[in-house]
């Protein structure tokens, strides 16, 4: 039964979760799109999942649950079919013997209510849930990957020679894709080695060794992912790309595969691109309050540039796909130029570079433009001529979302300049320029606080070999006078079986913002460099990104270890 819209709008405005303009905008656009009111707003990301979560809960007159807060255990699983699960948007989470609580994402689906009680024999405690949560709860149900993973490996360590053909070697390839994807690992690293092969998993931007296989079925292996990724299977002696789509315990998998071959035989290196992976929400991403404001009133605007910059790695394309998703409706037309695509946004036009075919960067954006485009992504400003149709593109009234290689905010305009963009066109067009790295979260199954003094923080940074003034960048996060003894509560993880003994689950984003005020467009004029244009944006408010990374030591949701490890970097 849908959810009575009326009373929806009334709690939204009594509560002052959205103004009412807004509100009016939303249900237009939903009566034009024929979409549930609510659909919409969890789309739009208007109004926090949380709240509006709970506003949902308050009008079925039920509890709101987050599930990502709870230990779903495996014999509740076994309760509720994963196929009425992920069906129906429902999930059990716990049980207090003759009760059993469910989240749904629709509390008044009676039928479902007394199918479950019957089912179970236990009388049903209805709470609800957010579609997001749930499909985030469904990952519960291939826990037991990790038992097969071991069992497949222990088989085959003990005779290698019962590997003897390719239906063989696929029970070994969809293990290990399935338990990357289960792990959250973003690429999966199949490497031969003198006598042995060794896979290990990109998770949460490091690598790490998961097993070792016999040397003997290298082959079969590579031969296995070359099938499904379309390529030659009799081609050892060049390199070779290609992608592929799979479905695992009713998971959908998307790689990306690169086989390179190597001294000791081909190297495999498949990247998930599953949308699944990685959900596409800016508010998860880790901004700050006042950087993710900045960020919203810009991306509103008709017309300009917006850079994002980093090394590789750094979540540059995800928060630009973030962004797109956000601005994604049918009122505007959106075109993407990408190598790779990486994401599949629907709604969105988007294509990929083919050298071959002459579909470069550069000759993609031109064919673009003729395409009546209201908003342009450019996966990679690399040279002159794509940064020069980037700008006449946004002088023409496009907005124009970009990524390009700096180490910082400040050293990106310079970089535009030097690949010949004029000073004036670059102040004229250019909205924003974020930077940013990823660095990993402390699990918060194994949180725990500890304290170190300023003087050790001092001591940790010198380690690092980080040149910053941690005096003035303490003293103006806590605002407080600092000894040498002052002492800062802070957090780390033990390590659990949810982290895989890491102390890390997850990584959000820290940054730095600079909006392109009319004096930094005069230090543009006036060839400043990059050191003028940092000190002009710190003065107008800009947060450094290893101040924003120190206030998120500080507020428990990283480690100091982790920002001095990347900020080194």
């Amino acid at each position: 039964m849908p959810i009575n819209e009326a009373l929806l709008e009334q709690k939204l405005l009594e509560k002052g979760a959205i103004p009412e303009k807004t509100l009016a905008a939303m249900k237009k656009k939903a009566e034009a799109e024929k979409a549930p009111l609510d659909e919409l707003l969890f789309k739009q990301e208007i109004v926090s999942d949380d709240k509006l979560g709970s506003i949902i809960a308050e009008i079925y007159t039920v509890p709101f649950v987050k599930l990502s807060e709870k230990t779903i255990a495996e014999p509740l699983l076994r309760m509720v079919p994963y196929t009425l699960a992920a069906n129906q948007y429902v999930i059990p989470f716990q049980s207090t013997g003759t009760t059993l609580k469910v989240a749904f994402n629709n509390p008044e689906n009676w039928e479902l209510i007394s199918t479950l009680g019957k089912k179970t024999g236990l009388e049903i405690e209805r709470y609800y849930a957010t579609k997001k949560e749930i499909k985030a709860s469904l990952k519960a149900y291939n826990k037991d990957v990790n038992e097969k993973f071991n069992k497949l490996l222990k088989s085959v360590l003990e005779d290698p020679s019962k590997i003897e053909s390719l239906k063989d070697s696929s029970k070994i390839v969809d293990t290990i894709i399935l338990f990357a994807f289960q792990n959250n690992a973003s690429d999966i690293h199949i490497e031969p080695r003198l006598e042995t092969i060794v896979i290990r998993y990109r998770i949460d931007g490091l690598l790490q060794q998961i097993a070792e296989l016999p040397i003997s079925i290298l082959e079969l292996i590579t031969t296995r992912i070359k099938i499904l990724a379309n390529l030659r299977t009799d081609e050892h002696r060049a390199a070779q790309d290609g992608r592929f789509k799979i479905e695992l315990e009713n998971n959908e998998i998307t790689l990306r595969v690169s086989i390179l071959p190597t001294y000791d035989g081909e190297k495999t290196v498949m990247r998930l691109l599953t949308s699944t992976n990685q959900e596409l929400d800016l508010e998860a991403l880790g901004y700050s309050g006042k950087n993710l404001n900045m960020i919203k009133s810009n991306i509103l605007k008709t017309h300009g540039i917006i850079l994002m910059t980093g090394p590789t790695g750094s979540g540059k394309t995800t928060t630009l796909y973030s962004i797109l998703k956000l601005l994604n409706s049918p009122e505007v037309n959106i075109s993407t130029i990408e190598d790779p695509i990486e994401y599949r946004l629907e709604g969105i036009n988007q294509i990929q570079v083919n050298a071959k075919a002459n579909l470069t960067f550069s000759n993609g954006l031109r064919s673009l433009l003729r395409q009546d485009p209201d908003i342009v992504m450019v996966g990679e400003i690399r040279d002159e001529e794509t940064s020069g149709i980037a700008i006449n593109a946004a002088l023409t009234g496009h907005l124009v979302l970009a990524t390009l290689h700096t180490n910082d905010a400040a050293s990106t305009l310079p970089r535009m300049l030097e690949m010949g963009v004029e000073a004036f066109l670059l102040g004229a067009t250019v909205q924003m320029v974020i930077a940013q790295r990823l660095v990993r979260s402390i699990c918060s199954k194994c949180k725990k606080e500890y304290t170190l003094t300023f003087e050790e923080i001092k001591n940790l940074g010198e380690k690092y070999k980080i040149k910053k003034d941690f005096s003035k960048i303490i003293a103006q996060i806590t605002n407080q006078e600092l000894t040498a003894d002052t002492k800062f509560t802070l957090y780390k993880g033990e390590g659990c079986a949810a982290c895989v003994n890491s102390g890390y689950k997850g990584r959000s984003s820290i940054c730095e913002i600079i909006e392109i005020s009319d004096d930094i467009k005069q230090i543009l004029l006036t060839n400043g460099n990059a050191r003028d244009i940092d000190l002009q944006a710190q003065k107008e408010g800009m947060v450094p990104m290893f101040t924003d990374g120190m206030m998120k030591v500080l507020n428990g949701e990283t480690t100091i270890e982790e920002i001095l490890r990347v900020m080194r970097s």
